[in-house]
């Protein structure tokens, strides 16, 4: 008895898997002269050997998924010790050197620096869930394309002149308009700027230009760097990929930056694509955009309040079971002139709410006791709480996390670590209401 499997080719010329059983009848001396199928099976199996086969692809995809996923957690761990040494050594350097106002202002900017760089790795791989799981919601508005590139620049700027390099920018004199997320936009462009600054040897050039074609935005970010092998154009853009561990773990990064690109821009209509002549021959990224086809005046106001700019005189409670978070807050926010005191879980601020009667309160939402929504309710339950400004001042920045705040009675949901221009920024408009 015999089973076999084989393929045949079709009049037409395609191909066909077949399975067959039967029985080889045998002659003289032993050779195999016929084959009989005394049960009649011959069948087309042409769907089963495909889905085999792409089951097998399926599996052999996972498996390189699974290893460089294994690898991005190992840079992740990485990257965020990194900034942690030079933090710890400035905190040891302000102790010691306390007198020396030189050496501690040093201390000061090189640890906001490395604080900084935490915060940005952090939103990567929190917008990158976000979009991942489709909980990422643009603002869109009708943004000027100049407005963009210079709010990206000026992002990137830093590390381009850290490196050394030349920039070069390219963009139209007359204004061009798109219907976009201006900070999401931004970031697509700095993301960009900050790959080419990494992947470019100190002292090179990086070339950023943007025109309209027709119906299209095309923005591109050309360097002189190191390039892209050909075997990795096609998956430049796809999570946990990295073009070299030992080139990565050299320029800092998580590897991440280039597929948050990609889906940012699919978000907004758009496409972007790589582009080398091979390794050492540098790389271009080309994004296209919609155009917006009629111009509109853009209302948005980009200015900040400068720090130390305001005098607000307001009562503030700052609530934190991290000790360290509300009591530097606090003492933040008294520097500013305002009244403050510190509450350390959602008991204790019940207590110290009614007896100093705050007119803001920045509240935590993971606190022992009680928690910040169940805190916001028995605060909005008084007298003395109904007309009380309520920040919810949290690590938990999804848009279920905001509505979830909204829904306990607060005022506004701030993500942790809060920018301080930010905050500021809503005490302007509480004094401005109370005026």
């Amino acid at each position: 008895p015999y089973a076999v499997e084989y393929r045949i080719f079709q009049p037409d010329g395609s191909l066909r898997w077949i399975s067959a059983n039967g029985q080889a009848s045998f002659e003289g001396a032993g050779e195999a002269r016929r084959a009989v199928n005394f049960d009649g099976t011959v069948a087309d199996i042409t769907d089963r050997k495909r889905s085999e086969e792409e089951r097998e692809q399926l599996v052999g995809k996972l498996r390189e998924q699974d290893v460089r996923k294994d690898e991005f957690l190992a840079i992740l761990a990485h990257e965020l010790r990194n900034p942690l040494a030079p933090i710890r050594n400035g905190l040891q350097l302000m102790k010691l050197a306390s007198n020396n106002h030189e050496a501690v202002e040093k201390a000061r900017s090189m640890m906001e620096r490395q604080v900084g760089h935490m915060v940005r790795l952090i939103d990567d791989l929190l917008d990158l869930s976000r979009v991942s799981q489709g909980n990422l919601e643009l603002k869109r508005e009708r943004v000027e394309l100049a407005v963009v590139v210079r709010n990206a620049v000026e992002t990137s700027q830093p590390l381009i002149e850290q490196m050394g390099h030349e920039l070069i920018l390219v963009v139209p004199t007359v204004p061009i308009y798109l219907d976009g997320d201006m900070s999401r936009l931004a970031q697509v462009i700095s993301n960009l700027l900050n790959n080419s600054a990494k992947y470019t040897e100190r002292g090179g050039r990086i070339r950023l230009s943007a025109e309209q074609l027709g119906s299209d935005i095309v923005i591109t970010v050309e360097d002189n760097g190191m390039g892209i092998p050909a075997h990795m154009l096609s998956k430049i853009f796809e999570m946990f990929t990295q073009v070299d561990r030992s080139l990565e773990q050299s320029t800092g990064g998580l590897g991440i930056g280039l597929s948050l690109v990609r889906r940012l821009v699919e978000l907004h209509g758009g496409s972007v694509q790589a582009h080398s002549e091979g390794q050492g021959r540098g790389s271009a990224f080309v994004v296209r955009l919609p155009t917006a086809m009629s111009v509109a005046e853009i209302r948005r106001d980009n200015i900040e309040p400068e720090a130390g700019r305001l005098t607000p005189r307001l009562r503030i409670l700052v609530v934190d079971d991290n000790r360290d978070a509300a009591i530097s807050l606090a003492e933040l926010l008294s520097i500013l002139g305002n009244e403050t005191q510190t509450a350390h879980d959602g008991l204790e601020a019940l207590e110290v709410a009614q007896a100093f009667r705050p007119d803001v309160t920045l509240l935590d939402i993971g606190m022992p006791k009680l928690n910040g929504f169940e805190t916001c309710r028995r605060i909005r339950q008084q007298v003395w709480g109904e007309n009380m400004v309520l920040y919810a001042l949290t690590g938990w920045g999804q848009e279920e996390d905001q509505q979830r705040s909204l829904a306990a009675g607060f005022n506004a949901h701030l993500v942790k670590p809060v920018v301080l221009a930010d905050l500021e920024a809503l005490l302007a408009q509480v004094i401005a209401v109370r005026a």
